[in-house]
């Protein structure tokens, strides 16, 4: 495992008490939240990236991770799950574009400013898990 995975993983640690700091420091102001936001957002991820440097880096796993490195570059290299993560991505986008098309159809209707971050973010949720599932289905069609 390179050390670049440690040393990110400090860093992701690092900015996020920084913010969880600015987050004490500025209670009550209104960009308070966003710190708190920023501070989990960049915790958990560099959490995430110190387990797998030390996990991967014991002596019991390295035949483990070399065949996961293997089998990694073996997948980004596969012509026919290329194709199928474009055929996903053109469908998924094709699909974000009608249902933006609509939602400011819908919001033009309704004066509802409290739910436009409400229903953007449905709407990324919805586009993320839709690629997935669109992604597997040709995946087991071709």
């Amino acid at each position: 495992m390179k050390k670049d995975m440690l040393y990110s993983g400090l860093g992701f640690i690092a900015l996020g008490i920084v913010f969880l700091i600015l987050y004490i420091i500025m209670s009550g102001e209104g960009i308070t939240s966003n710190f708190m936001g920023f501070s989990g957002g960049f915790t958990a991820p560099g959490i995430i990236m110190l387990y797998k440097y030390f996990h991967w880096s014991k002596p019991e796993n390295e035949a483990a991770y070399e065949e996961l490195l293997k089998n990694q570059k073996i997948n980004a290299k596969d012509e026919r799950k290329i194709m199928i993560r474009r055929i996903s991505g053109h469908v998924m986008y094709t699909i974000t574009i009608i249902v933006l098309a609509l939602l400011a159809f819908v919001l033009s209707l309704f004066d509802v400013d409290k739910w436009i971050l409400l229903l953007i973010a449905i709407l990324l949720i919805f586009e993320i898990a839709g690629g997935y599932i669109v992604y597997l289905h040709y995946n087991k069609k071709l």
